[in-house]
């Protein structure tokens, strides 16, 4: 399977991006599924204005729709007892035990982002369920797209620090040590221990399983939708940052609502057309100079929306060509690495891929095993490999677009024989 996901700022033709994707993906013979996790719901509308559902139905030969609703999953979890309200239950009544109002303990264990994951937990069923042989995301805004990105890992992290703290209260109640409970004795405090820990076990694995797939860039890409105007501009490229952060691979730009020059030549065209399309212009130059590592795509503005199949192909045609020949919607330009380990001399550098990035905007810190990484409002705490684990940090630069940061092998926290052997090798021997 493979997927892509379009996101960009709010009105640019990221829906209309997706759905003809999806469509020339079908008329080529793959199975597809286009689902949209934009709250504005617009999916339905660009496919010709029929209804779309919370689950998958058919919108044309071979493709599959559907508009991923966040709210009403999260009350089908609810009334059907699904696993994170187990775990906000029992938060709720911890937090009561420990002198809470239960009224707002019940408030605070509702944590937000709830309706996010939710719609990521949907994704996650379809691409289990191995159905389709392309699943096509048409995002939300940029902004709420990556929040809802990094939901897979804070949420991870959340839940590795729940389960410890679980079982420390469960060990204040004496609930600990005793034997695996009976069937009969499952409906007490030992039955909620059991069905505590597996709700948050079998979140934790899909959550964990989604992110190696949504991060693996040979099953996952992500594509930028903008229109030639500086601001959406701006907004892709904080986007390419945030992604980059985060391990999400980018692999092309789409340009939307482009004046062609054909346009300009129509008798009677407007004076203030010119001066649009020059100033398009300007932009796509930047764009050029902004992503010179990735295939853009342009697509003209023709005045009409693109709605329905007809028009959705002709989209098709400007992104992907009319023959079979031509560029494959699945195929786009192999990402480079976001993030490397590599040796030099005795020390090491991890590097990390940050686009678009000013040394003014980065700030980067240890925080015990992890390294701290910030930029544009976005933080995001990378594990640090077992070999970095045993390193201390010695500087840290930006060039490029790349952060690399050196480490150097500590020796409180390397074995001796293991440190003297690498110095020795590092300097050829001068110690011998």
């Amino acid at each position: 399977m493979r997927i892509l996901l379009f996101t960009g700022k709010g009105g640019v033709g990221k829906t209309t991006a997706a759905a003809a994707t999806a469509l020339r993906l079908a008329e080529r013979g793959h199975k597809t599924l286009v689902m949209s996790a934009d709250p504005a719901h617009a999916l339905a509308d660009a496919l010709g204005g029929g209804v779309l559902g919370d689950r998958p139905t058919e919108a044309a030969p071979g493709l599959m729709a559907c508009q991923v609703d966040g709210l009403a999953r999260l009350q089908q979890q609810w009334a059907g007892g699904g696993d994170w309200p187990t775990i906000t239950d029992q938060l709720s009544a911890a937090l009561s035990a420990g002198g809470l109002d239960p009224l707002v303990a019940e408030e605070l264990a509702v944590l937000p982002g709830l309706e996010e994951l939710m719609i990521l937990l949907a994704l996650g069923e379809e691409i289990a369920a191995g159905r389709y042989d392309a699943v096509v995301v048409d995002c939300a805004p940029t902004g709420q797209t990556l929040r809802l990105l990094a939901l897979p890992e804070v949420l991870d992290r959340y839940l590795e620090r729940l389960y410890p703290t679980h079982q420390r209260m469960l060990r204040s109640l004496g609930l600990l040590g005793r034997d695996r409970p009976s069937a009969s004795s499952r409906g007490g405090k030992a039955g909620v221990q059991e069905s505590l820990a597996l709700a948050v076990s079998r979140l934790h694995e899909r959550l964990v399983a989604l992110r190696q797939v949504l991060t693996d860039p040979a099953i996952t890409r992500i594509r930028l939708v903008l229109t030639p105007e500086t601001l959406a501009l701006a907004e892709a490229r904080r986007a390419a940052t945030a992604l980059a952060l985060f391990g999400y691979a980018v692999d092309g730009v789409i340009v939307n609502r482009v004046v062609e020059d054909g346009e300009l030549d129509i008798p009677g065209a407007p004076s203030w057309l010119g001066a649009w399309a020059a100033s398009q212009r300007r932009v796509l130059a930047d764009v050029a100079a902004s992503f010179p590592e990735l295939p853009t795509c342009v697509v003209g503005n023709h005045g009409v929306e693109p709605v329905g199949m007809k028009c959705l192909g002709e989209v098709a045609d400007q992104l992907y060509g009319i023959t079979p020949q031509d560029a494959d919607p699945l195929a786009g330009r192999e990402p480079a690495a976001l993030m490397q380990v590599v040796a030099e001399g005795k020390d090491y550098l991890l590097r990390l891929a940050m686009p678009h990035v000013q040394s003014a905007e980065l700030t980067v810190q240890r925080v015990g095993e992890e390294l701290a990484v910030s930029v544009g409002g976005h933080r995001r705490l990378v594990a640090l490999p077992g070999l970095l684990s045993r390193c201390r940090i010695v500087g840290a630069a930006l060039a490029d677009g790349v952060l690399n940061v050196r480490f150097e092998p500590d020796p409180d926290r390397w074995p001796e024989d293991l440190f003297r052997a690498m110095s020795t090798a590092a300097t050829g021997g001068a110690e011998q």
